[in-house]
């Protein structure tokens, strides 16, 4: 059994928002497989085959997606320090929705399609699809960048309301420079008619000062259905079914509060 990714997952009411299982992806003898745990681990060699349950097999066509002449082939790069391959997460497999992962797939290959056609400073640039020999995608190249927002500003990874609590009185020039970019990033993704969805401080990385939006998995055009869409816990509103530019608007909102300790005017 050999482990390639395992995630741990959170639910439960506001106020009791705990640990509920990890999801384990496995591959044993040539088949891929996605497991639950009731534990939790510091690394992957601590899983053991009799912690799962719930196990299903992941059939790779309908995860990985067909490559299209429509979209950029990009070859590995020599230097693997400057490009970044970013390879689809198994863990969210639902046997429900078998495919969901290869169209969510496709429809980030897509929306980055768009984008290099369309470059931004402070949008993440894209260099092409990573394919294998049965041409299928199994991954997406980008720039490499130097850190995230999270990683910047929260190393410790303290809860969003203990982080705040410590930010107060934060100087406010160089959270309105970082602000600025990440605004003038959105804007750009919504004049292409793109609301991403899942703006976060992970989701925000850093070319030196410059703050960079990344990660197009939750990207879908305006008006699209966001019921099959990820988003992460405490960064978006709950009640926002649709792609709408407010969605992105009022996470880059609820990021300024965090960063300048204002926890009087979270939203979520």
């Amino acid at each position: 059994m050999y482990i390639l990714e395992y995630s741990e997952d959170f639910g439960g009411p506001e106020d009791d928002f705990a640990f509920q299982k990890t999801t384990i992806v496995y591959e044993m003898s040539g088949s891929i497989y996605r497991a639950y745990s009731r534990k939790r681990y510091a690394s992957k060699e601590e899983i053991q085959f009799g912690d799962m349950f719930s196990t299903n097999k992941i059939q790779g066509a309908l995860i990985f997606p067909e490559f299209s002449d429509t979209f950029t082939k990009a070859e590995r790069p020599s230097n693997c320090s400057i490009w970044y391959l970013k390879k689809p997460s198994l863990s969210p497999y639902s046997p429900q929705y078998p495919a969901l992962i290869r169209e969510t797939w496709i429809e980030e290959v897509k929306t980055c399609e768009l984008l290099k056609k369309n470059p931004h400073p402070n949008i993440a640039q894209y260099h092409g699809c990573a394919v294998v020999n049965d041409g299928s995608i199994r991954g997406i190249y980008f720039t490499k960048y130097d850190e995230t927002l999270m990683t910047r500003v929260n190393p410790a990874r303290r809860s969003k309301s203990d982080f705040a609590y410590e930010r107060r009185g934060t100087d406010r020039d160089e959270v309105n420079r970082w602000v600025e970019g990440i605004a003038q990033g959105i804007k750009h993704l919504h004049g292409l008619g793109i609301v991403h969805n899942d703006i976060n401080p992970c989701n925000i990385m850093f070319q030196g000062d410059n703050p960079v939006i990344i990660d197009f998995d939750s990207a879908r055009p305006h008006g699209h259905d966001l019921s099959l869409v990820k988003r992460t816990h405490g960064w978006h509103d709950d009640r926002a079914k649709v792609a709408l530019p407010m969605n992105d608007i009022a996470a880059l909102l609820e990021i300024q509060s965090w960063l300048l300790g204002e926890i009087d005017q979270f939203q979520f």
